[in-house]
């Protein structure tokens, strides 16, 4: 059995939140509530790795997208196993953001598996080339385009993290 932390980052209002609530709880609500300092939601999955299971439990840290007090937000992600960057579709300035956010964990945690949320699919955007950030950084393990409302990509994300994230674990 392993339990391990991972931490989801983005700028405010891109979904985090949705997303760990249509994850662990199969739920969406329209009502945006900003998250305000860190909440911790907790799920048992089951890895496959190399034909062998393995349980694991994801606690999944859901930090606030308004943290400018940089070490503040550096405590938060002590401890961390693998990080979700999530950027907003329908906001360029979130999409813009990724580096600095991937940038900030590598500086805080080097070397773990990173994937990035491009949420709310489900509403109007302009294309993005999403291949194109797989370059960002060579911790990169899965890009998604996600919708927590549409339950779009969202098990995917989560369980490709798992697997990567247990696999790291047991070697």
């Amino acid at each position: 059995m392993f339990n391990y932390k991972i931490v989801l980052i983005g700028d405010f209002g891109t979904g985090k939140t949705s997303l760990i609530r249509r994850y662990v709880d199969n739920s969406f609500s329209e009502e945006y509530i900003s998250s305000i300092g860190v909440s911790i939601s907790k799920k048992s999955l089951i890895a496959n790795i190399n034909e062998q299971k393995y349980d694991s439990t994801m606690m999944i840290w859901d930090i606030e997208g308004q943290t400018d007090f940089k070490p503040i937000l550096t405590h938060y992600l002590n401890g961390a196993k693998g990080f979700v960057i999530v950027a907003d579709l329908t906001r360029e300035k979130t999409i813009e953001s990724i580096k600095g956010h991937i940038e900030l964990c590598q500086k805080t945690i080097p070397n773990l598996p990173i994937c990035i949320a491009f949420n709310k699919s489900d509403l109007n955007h302009d294309e993005i080339e999403i291949e194109n950030y797989k370059n960002i950084d060579s911790n990169i393990v899965g890009i998604f385009r996600t919708s927590a409302k549409d339950d779009n990509c969202v098990k995917e994300l989560f369980e490709l993290l798992n697997n990567e994230i247990v696999k790291r674990l047991v070697q």
